[in-house]
């Protein structure tokens, strides 16, 4: 197990060693998923500020990508900056940048978002989930692939045992990505739309680790165990927890 370890007085750290989120990534076969950094902003805005949607609803809470840039640039890059601090271990949120994934393995330009985030997880081992994608890269597959990707590395290394995840009812695309992984839907609500108009109806999705529909593909995965221990969740936080020895 690679632990979240640093040395005093050392400038010779490097930005994942400190921040381990930043380690973390996750490659599927045409897709890497990390941690977004403020290197990446400007291809955030660039991506976030070419259209997302694709209807003349709102798939979202807000219609944040309506925003002229200079909104989005304070608002949005607001926003990314605001999660940081959930790091766990019990409440976290991770936003993953989505990148075509070049020949070579290397990251190709950053196409989306791929959120996951939980809320009393060493209780209820349930990862949430939310995403975009700019329009012109929607309808190649991508959507399904970096869920997918996202749950591999939730139900094989980072100990999840549910999925959750929501779709207003007309979002034909989002819903089509959750049942063809395996999420039933588990129940609705009636919710605001983005604009704070009228009233939608959202619903809810769910999935047990053993009920995902996996692809046929694998994905690689670095930097989760030395996360792990960062987010006070690695075994020998565990056994502390519990009152077992870290030695045994």
């Amino acid at each position: 197990m690679e632990e979240f370890r640093l040395n005093a007085d050392d400038p010779g750290h490097s930005l994942e060693d400190i921040w381990p989120p930043f380690g973390l990534r996750i490659e599927s076969p045409r897709l890497v998923l990390r941690q977004i950094r403020e290197t990446d902003f400007p291809q955030y805005l660039a991506a976030a500020t070419s259209g997302i949607k694709n209807t003349d609803r709102s798939p979202f809470i807000s219609p944040w990508d309506e925003n002229p840039p200079e909104d989005m640039a304070k608002n949005s890059l607001t926003w990314l900056w605001s999660k940081r601090s959930s790091i766990g271990p019990d409440s976290w949120y991770l936003m993953l940048a989505v990148f075509k994934r070049n020949d070579d393995g290397s990251e190709g330009p950053l196409i989306g978002m791929q959120d996951a985030f939980a809320e009393n997880w060493r209780v209820l081992r349930t990862i949430g989930s939310a995403s975009w994608l700019r329009s012109d890269e929607q309808g190649k597959g991508y959507g399904k692939e970096q869920r997918a990707a996202l749950l591999m590395w939730a139900f094989d290394h980072f100990g999840a045992e549910y999925a959750e995840s929501g779709a207003y009812d007309w979002n034909e695309a989002s819903k089509r990505v959750s049942v063809s992984l395996g999420y039933f839907t588990s129940g609705t609500r009636r919710v605001a739309d983005a604009y704070g108009k009228q009233a939608e109806w959202e619903l809810q999705f769910r999935m047990a680790k053993n009920d995902f529909l996996r692809p046929a593909w694998n994905v690689t995965v670095s930097g989760n165990e030395r996360l792990k221990d960062f987010m006070l969740l690695s075994d020998r936080h565990l056994r502390d927890k519990t009152g077992e020895s870290a030695a045994e």
